[in-house]
């Protein structure tokens, strides 16, 4: 499957495109200046598992770069490397769906496992999401929007997580590392604007997330009364 690189300034692209190659496999790696994206024959790239997209720190022009070319690319995964970091594009990033934001200074061991996290279905986002998301007046959740904000990987993480499962766990029970629960976990909190667990299996309940699973059966006696306690 096809990596694909869009980034506007030609020296940072081989940069990266080098540090793509060498984490991944060179004959998979396409890279690209934003202009040529429209020029893209898709059925050369497609599928698209991952897109690494640059942006330069113009937060309209950075939306609507991130916008086109996932929605031309439909790429399984999309990880973003900012300049500078602009709250309002970083967390307009992260709930169009994609799945990391990092800055382009960071080194290429940061980047390769970056890229590492995210396509074994991890996330990673600067504190800053959190800062920001925290700044504002703290109402717990937005209602269904919020939930639709969610991937149906971090749904059914919160629909455990309601449950009082541990992250070990979930872990264990959907087939992913601790550490990858957690990072979802993060992620769903702040898109749900939960602090914690019980914020977050709060806001579960309210939306009707548990509302189709069945009850927990009862232990009772023969004669049907429960146990004392």
């Amino acid at each position: 499957m096809t990596t694909v690189l869009i980034e506007e300034y030609a020296i940072l692209r081989i940069a990266i495109q080098h540090i793509l190659e060498t984490a991944r496999s060179p004959e998979s790696v396409m890279a690209m200046a934003p202009i040529k994206l429209n020029e893209l024959s898709l059925s050369a790239v497609r599928p698209v598992e991952l897109l690494v997209l640059g942006v330069t720190g113009m937060t309209e022009n950075d939306l609507h770069m991130l916008s086109a070319s996932m929605t031309l690319l439909a790429p399984r995964h999309t990880l973003v490397l900012h300049d500078t970091l602009d709250p309002r594009f970083l967390l307009e990033a992260a709930r169009a769906g994609a799945c990391g934001l990092l800055p382009k200074s960071s080194t290429p061991e940061a980047i390769t496992a970056a890229v590492h996290l995210v396509l074994a279905g991890g996330q990673c986002f600067p504190r800053t999401i959190v800062e920001a998301t925290q700044a504002t007046p703290h109402v717990p959740g937005r209602g269904h929007t919020a939930i639709r904000m969610l991937t149906p990987r971090q749904e059914e993480i919160l629909r455990l997580l309601a449950k009082g499962r541990t992250m070990r766990e979930i872990s264990r029970e959907i087939g992913i590392s601790v550490a990858t629960v957690k990072s979802h976990a993060r992620t769903l909190y702040w898109k749900l604007n939960a602090r914690n667990q019980a914020e977050a299996a709060y806001i579960a309940v309210q939306e009707g997330l548990l509302r189709d699973d069945p009850p927990a059966p009862s232990i009772t006696h023969e004669n049907g009364d429960a146990p004392p306690g």
